[in-house]
């Protein structure tokens, strides 16, 4: 294992990916439940709250820098408390992973392979996820940079494509919504785009080759934040709030309207992939965020032991409530925007 350390920029991949994970259903279906056409403008606006939690990130990696998150807990507070915290922490993570990750399951069964069990695309994303995890952080930040050049390529390509079949009548009238409304779809924002930052604790900051944590995370969250306000900016100004509010997948369904060189059949099935990308590395790194959180818990050595058994837990976890979408979907609806 090569003990090369992380770069500023593999860092800040990271981040790109965790603070839009849960766009797909989650975040983007709420806000514009809640702000219709004024959806776009949370996404920039969400940069202010951000610095709040970057700011934190920034003193809980500076602490006892040789330390990731759960052994800076043990330190801090005993190992008794201290494991008391680690488990609420695991298990929070462990539920919001499987929640993900059924979304990502049943984007991939109903859009591409609705005649494929559920439990077929898990394990086939769960092999994939373990043989990254398992290779440690270095190529865990590697493939979330090579990743992000081709995330950041189809989205570019999405807007040019997009562009044409923008209508600005779709986003009138401007800024109708009111305080509270930004509040609630702020505060769903907040939840599951920003707070996901927290995850970047478990490296430690000796294992940067260049810590700038703070700068890197503004920036990086930043880009994340315009890059989330094109994809629901596109999406209303092509579609319009009410279509938009029909479909249950609008981000991916705008897509269908993209034309490159007159070319436009199934283009919007590689295109996805950038919100696919997303999920993804969510994924991979919450199993590595979990592992090493139980590894300080009992002190165990056998951290792959601890990835494969959390892969299989997450897959079991995720096709057993995967008999209850309807009832969480309706969860989502009611509570995502309080």
């Amino acid at each position: 294992m090569t003990d090369r350390k992380i770069s500023n920029f593999e860092f800040a991949t990271l981040n790109y990916f965790l603070t839009r994970a849960f766009l797909i259903v989650i975040t983007f279906n709420t806000i514009v439940n809640v702000l219709k056409q004024d959806s776009y403008i949370i996404p920039i606006i969400s940069i202010i709250p951000a610095l709040i939690i970057i700011v934190l990130i920034n003193y809980i990696i500076n602490y006892k820098p040789n330390l990731n998150l759960a052994d800076k807990i043990l330190t801090l507070f005993g190992k008794r408390i201290g494991k008391i915290i680690l488990l609420m922490l695991f298990i929070f993570i462990y539920c919001i992973s499987v929640f993900n990750f059924l979304n990502l399951n049943n984007f991939i069964q109903s859009q591409f392979l609705n005649k494929t069990p559920i439990i077929v695309i898990s394990i086939a994303f769960m092999l994939t996820t373990f043989y990254i995890v398992k290779k440690g952080i270095n190529v865990i930040s590697r493939t979330s940079n090579i990743l992000f050049y081709i995330g950041i390529f189809l989205l570019i390509i999405t807007f040019i494509g997009l562009f044409p079949a923008f209508k600005i009548t779709n986003l009138k009238p401007f800024f109708t919504s009111s305080i509270t409304d930004y509040s609630k779809a702020l505060n769903s924002f907040y939840s599951f785009n920003i707070l996901p930052i927290i995850l970047l604790t478990i490296i430690p900051k000796n294992n940067l080759k260049s810590p700038k944590i703070k700068k890197t995370l503004i920036v990086s969250y930043i880009v994340s934040a315009i890059s989330l306000f094109i994809i629901i900016f596109q999406t209303i100004a092509t579609f319009g709030y009410e279509l938009t509010e029909i479909y249950e997948y609008p981000e991916f369904f705008v897509l269908k309207h993209v034309v490159l060189v007159h070319l436009s059949s199934r283009v919007e099935s590689i295109l996805v992939i950038q919100l696919i990308l997303d999920i993804f590395i969510y994924n991979v790194f919450s199993i590595y965020f979990m592992g090493n959180t139980v590894k300080s818990i009992f002190n165990s050595k056998k951290l792959n032991t601890i990835y494969f058994i959390l892969c299989i837990l997450v897959v079991g976890g995720t096709i057993y409530i995967s008999k209850y979408n309807m009832f969480i979907d309706g969860l989502i609806m009611k509570f995502a925007p309080a």
